[in-house]
């Protein structure tokens, strides 16, 4: 099949998609009434399209992210939520969410920039974790018992910092993992828009880096691949995009790790810019659809992160099943 095509098909699906989700909520309410009706015109600019532009930006992130750490460790279960950095990002979040009642900040916590620097300081640290081991183990499976370990700790910290909280802190912060992309203000989706847009420049300038690293480290250097760089590149795009969709929409899980892979198999394509242009809009029609699917249950919205660990969960038992099918 060629790759317009694909491309064509899969940009009529998200246009479709998006459109569906402004159409749909508790209230019945249509896209085609708001030139009539001011109540109908504020639903969907203010709380429908604000949630819809929000998963656009996590279908974004969230797999580029994963493609990237895939492409780096060279490792078809490397993920944010899978080695962790998901989990020290969302320590990040909480540590706002938890200490600005101790500190007596609490208006701060509407302040979308730092929840955007908490989440990025904890992804870097996850980041650098995982780094620092996956130069020591060799195995797929030590690697995850990593990111376990990193996950394990961040819940600990989290649970004191719990201990310690006001009541109404801890249910803003359980709300908060369950993953969402209601309530977000225009401001909000700006920062996000702004975080998303940083981290994609970022990994676009390591395409060449990744190739050359396809082929072994020796070969690289003789195309005049800064390698280090490169993996600088990795890193820090990998955890602004992941530090942003943790901070707006919640710890997502499974997205970065499932997405890159279906892309892999469906369309049998291996080059990195195609393949990332693939992860992009197979990710941006995933959220889309997950989105419409949380909110077609009649008794209320789904959490975001019941969906996708549903659909998640059973690829990463497929692909622990299929090592070497999955092999890169």
């Amino acid at each position: 099949m060629k790759f317009s095509f694909i491309i064509l098909f899969l940009l009529l699906l998200i246009s479709g998609l998006f459109f569906l989700n402004l159409n749909i909520g508790n209230a019945d309410v249509s896209l085609f009434s708001i030139s009539e009706n001011e109540i109908a015109r504020k639903l969907v600019l203010d709380y429908r399209l604000p949630k819809t532009i929000a998963a656009i930006l996590a279908g974004i992130a969230l797999p580029v992210s994963g493609l990237l750490l895939q492409e780096l460790f060279r490792n078809p279960l490397a993920d944010p939520s899978v080695l962790g950095i998901t989990s020290a990002s969302g320590l990040g979040v909480g540590m706002v969410i938890f200490l600005s009642s101790v500190l007596g900040l609490s208006s701060m916590l509407n302040n979308p920039w730092l929840l955007c620097l908490a989440s990025f300081c904890g992804a870097m640290l996850g980041l650098m974790i995982i780094v620092f081991f996956s130069s020591r183990l060799n195995s797929t499976a030590g690697l995850i018992i990593v990111g376990m370990m990193i996950a394990g700790l961040a819940s600990a910290l989290i649970g004191v910092l719990q201990f310690f909280a006001p009541s109404e802190k801890i249910k803003t912060y359980l709300i908060w993992t369950f993953g969402s992309m209601s309530g977000l203000s225009w401001t909000q989706i700006l920062v996000f828009s702004l975080m998303v847009l940083f981290g994609i420049l970022i990994s676009i300038l390591s395409f060449k880096g990744i190739s050359g690293m396809r082929l072994g480290e020796n070969y690289a250097h003789t195309m005049g691949v800064n390698i280090k760089k490169t993996r600088w590149l990795i890193l820090i795009s990998s955890a602004i995009l992941t530090a942003s969709a943790t901070a707006f929409v919640g710890p997502v899980a499974f997205i970065g790790l499932a997405i890159p892979h279906i892309c892999r198999i469906l369309f049998k394509r291996t080059e990195i810019i195609q393949l990332y242009i693939l992860v992009v809009l197979t990710g941006i029609l995933s959220m889309l659809l997950f989105l419409w699917i949380s909110q077609i249950f009649p008794n209320g919205t789904l959490p975001i992160n019941i969906i996708t660990s549903l659909i998640g969960a059973p690829i990463v038992m497929s692909i622990l099943m299929n090592r070497k099918q999955y092999s890169m």
